[in-house]
């Protein structure tokens, strides 16, 4: 058997037992911005895709390890779905890693803030892109 073969039935047999695929579908639209985004990256789209799930999970585990630290008490009386939120502090480095253009034009850069921080920090972020926006 040619040894290209055999790198073939060994790259399958891998992906077979290694490997579990995500069928994701987005618009096309979506599409072209993720692909800008990683070409300016200098990433291809599997890759900076994984990368992005990565850092989200990192930010929820931070965030969780945070309110896992200082557990708040719960009164049987309160539902839960009453219980405030905690949200993870937001510093001076998570303000320098905005990406306020993108805040403006991006929902789900919303929501991703919004859950980490809260809706006090985004519509804060969000007044300040909008001014640099009107100063540009």
């Amino acid at each position: 058997m040619p040894a290209k073969e055999n790198k073939k039935q060994y790259d399958m047999q891998y992906a077979k037992d290694k490997l579990k695929r995500i069928p994701l579908n987005v618009q096309k639209e979506k599409y072209e911005e993720i692909k800008a985004a990683a070409d300016a990256a200098g990433e291809p789209i599997n890759g900076y895709i994984k990368k992005a799930i990565d850092d989200r999970m990192e930010r929820e585990a931070a965030g969780s390890r945070a309110t896992q630290q200082t557990p708040e008490p719960q009164s049987p009386k309160q539902p839960a779905e009453k219980l405030e939120k905690h949200f993870k502090p937001f510093t001076e480095e998570d303000a320098r890693r905005i990406d306020l253009p993108e805040l403006l034009k991006n929902v789900r850069y919303q929501l991703d803030i919004s859950d980490t921080f809260g809706m006090d920090v985004l519509a804060a972020l969000m007044e300040k892109a909008r001014e640099q926006s009107a100063d540009t």
